[in-house]
């Protein structure tokens, strides 16, 4: 989490593929707690000296407490440290996830219908829109081990290929495709069309913008309200549902603050997801605002759970 112009250079992952590694040694011999205690001293650094980090976690928080209040919901008593905190404890749950160590129905629940949303579709490939927002690697386990499902998962930074190194360690059995890419050209449609044909799993992140800003490629933004506020959104991902004519599923994996359990909400945004010919652009708009309206209604639940520490709503 570093302040740059770019989200694709916050490196959250500051150590890359060694540091990784360390964190995973350290688990493994130190022990969950061991691990827990290097965690807090390692981020209370960091919380130290991340000024512009902490200023945006504020930010954040203050919006999401202006918003509870707009909707008359109680505010609530909001801590950016504790906010730092849960980007480190997130870190955990995505070892125990790869390494098998969650168990659906006891570490990991489907929560209200999320279930049937997410089998909905299960005779045919389908597009996943995630979000920085929670643990979705605790989903990305339950599909990928001991599964005949494929997922590829599109990145949009080079840093994806420490992270595909280190998966491939911890769990080389995993079904897991990533792919690195800095804009969504045709090409990229056309091989995950095929993906999608071939009943497979596509997952992309919607709520960032691409490392490469070319208003030629499908990688252009929305602007659209989110927490009271103007924030911009990519609108590759829904031209890109619009293209593979396919299932849509919005997913998260979010840590429930109250049990300690990793909530699964699963969301169908719809069959197909149609773009008006005529209109392109206003019904794009539509979808994104949809979706960021469908987001804030769970960031407003699990604040914590926010991992963009960047500047979020800058013009």
């Amino acid at each position: 989490m570093q302040d740059n112009k770019n989200w694709n250079e916050l490196k959250e992952f500051k150590g890359g593929y060694y540091g990784l590694k360390i964190m995973l040694f350290i688990y493994n011999y130190g022990g969950r707690y061991i691990f827990s205690f290097v965690l807090i001293v390692v981020m209370f650094f960091y919380y130290l000296i991340a000024k512009k980090q902490r200023q945006y976690s504020r930010e954040f928080l203050d919006a999401v407490n202006s918003t509870r209040e707009k909707r008359g919901l109680k505010k609530l008593k909001l801590s950016t440290f504790a906010h730092f905190m849960s980007f480190g404890n997130m870190l955990i749950e995505k070892l125990r996830s790869w390494q098998g160590k969650l168990i659906l129905g006891k570490d990991i629940v489907f929560k209200g219908d999320s279930e049937q949303a997410i089998t909905k579709y299960n005779d045919n490939g389908r597009l996943l829109i995630c979000s920085h927002f929670g643990d979705i690697e605790a989903l990305r386990a339950i599909f990928t081990i001991n599964s005949t499902y494929k997922i590829n998962s599109i990145f949009y930074t080079d840093n994806a290929k420490n992270y595909n190194r280190f998966l491939k360690t911890i769990s080389p059995n995993s079904n897991i495709n990533i792919i690195t890419t800095t804009s969504m050209g045709p090409d990229t449609a056309v091989m995950l069309k095929e993906k999608i044909d071939d009943r497979q799993i596509v997952a992309i992140a919607a709520d960032r913008i691409p490392t490469t800003y070319n208003s030629n490629q499908n990688n252009r933004t929305c602007c659209v309200e989110f927490l009271g506020r103007k924030a911009k959104f990519p609108q590759g991902p829904f031209i890109l549902a619009s293209i593979l004519k396919c299932p849509v599923v919005l997913v998260f994996g979010l840590k429930n603050p109250h049990t300690e359990i990793i909530d699964i909400v699963c969301i169908d945004f719809g069959e197909k997801l149609i773009l008006d010919r005529k209109d392109k652009e206003v019904s794009l708009q539509n979808h994104i605002q949809r979706y960021a309206k469908k987001l804030e209604d769970l960031v407003i639940e699990y604040p914590y759970q926010w991992f963009n520490f960047f500047d979020f709503f800058k013009e």
